[in-house]
């Protein structure tokens, strides 16, 4: 296995070998960063004192251009809080959180081992598993109950809308593609996009080799430079118009009471958790970024989807035959700074 693919070689019994406090917390942040990311650019690092893990953003890792006021950043280390909660409840660990005291940029794990038994829906399994999937999908739909459990997760702050009208789906998809294809007229969006950009060869640990958008090894190689000179998603706006209209049989969108840190992290957990439940059902999920952070895209979003609230996080799900192969990732000691 290649070094930049090592993060996810993991053995969940290793734990049990582990003595100390620290090292079982160092082992949880293990399945951490196996969470998805905007580009795939892992923006956060951990502190690990006494029975605590403190999570925060790593700005070296944040993108300026496509995420100016960090709503995809905070979305991240939701996803990487919500796979920390799961292994956390799979070892046993009852835990609290506390999001940003103090006013400090930080989210505060306490644990206390072994006041947890593992439930019939432990998901860690399906941390190793998740990917995102960005195929063509079937047309049959997820199973009734599934789609149940994804409108019950809606809560106080956050709300789930499951769309699956063809002509509603329609109008999304006209608006998600010109979503994409102003992000990508701007030059400077291209250009800071054109960095993670991998081809399926790299040696990298950030960033997105290729293969995950089924482009062939060869291509691959002149990814980044076409990625940087042209509008790729005008000359594919057709096709990705037919993906989301034909090949999506449920989109699916979170919105927000508020549009501040904490929804977008708690955003950014619920995503998780439908991702690994969804996992667990055979079910692939694909976040599409563009229609939430570009201009007012996310208004045109609300309108034609009857959303009340802030659009936080918009995703496809199905099913799909092709399985993708995981990105790259960097290892929990490379983003665990106690300093």
């Amino acid at each position: 296995m290649r070094d930049n693919y090592r993060a996810w070689a993991i053995d969940k019994n290793d734990f049990y070998k582990l003595g100390t406090m620290a090292e079982r917390l160092k082992f949880l942040i293990n399945f951490a960063v196996l969470a998805p990311s905007s580009h795939n650019s892992q923006p956060w690092k951990f502190a690990i004192s006494d029975s605590q893990i403190t999570l925060s953003p790593d700005f070296s890792r944040e993108l300026p251009s496509s995420d100016a006021n960090h709503r995809q950043l905070y979305t991240s280390l939701g996803c990487a809080l919500e796979n920390l909660t799961v292994a956390a409840g799979h070892y046993g660990f009852g835990f609290i959180t506390q999001y940003f005291p103090n006013g400090t940029d930080q989210i505060v794990m306490t644990f206390v081992p072994g006041t947890k038994s593992i439930g019939e829906n432990d998901l860690l399994p399906y941390v190793l598993k998740r990917h995102t999937n960005r195929n063509r999908y079937d047309s049959r739909l997820p199973d009734r109950i599934f789609l149940d459990w994804l409108r019950d997760g809606s809560s106080e702050s956050l709300k789930i809308d499951v769309i699956k009208d063809p002509e509603t789906k329609a109008k999304i998809a006209e608006v998600v593609t010109r979503a994409n294809v102003c992000a990508t007229q701007d030059k400077i969006f291209r250009s800071e996009l054109s960095q993670y950009v991998k081809s399926n060869t790299t040696s990298a640990k950030l960033g997105m080799p290729m293969f995950g958008f089924g482009m062939p090894t060869l291509v691959s190689f002149i990814a980044p430079w076409v990625v940087k000179s042209f509008n790729v998603n005008k000359l594919s706006q057709k096709e990705d118009g037919r993906l989301l209209k034909e090949f999506t049989p449920v989109l699916v969108v979170i919105s927000g009471a508020k549009d501040n840190k904490e929804s977008w992290v708690r955003a950014g957990e619920l995503y998780e958790t439908i991702a690994l439940m969804a996992e667990k059902e055979g079910i692939k999920t694909a976040p599409m970024a563009a229609v939430i952070q570009i201009g007012e895209f996310y208004k045109e979003l609300q309108n034609c989807s009857k959303i009340e609230w802030r659009p936080l996080v918009f995703f496809r799900l199905g099913y799909s035959d092709k399985i993708t192969k995981h990105s790259p990732r960097l290892s929990s000691g490379e983003v665990i700074k106690n300093d």
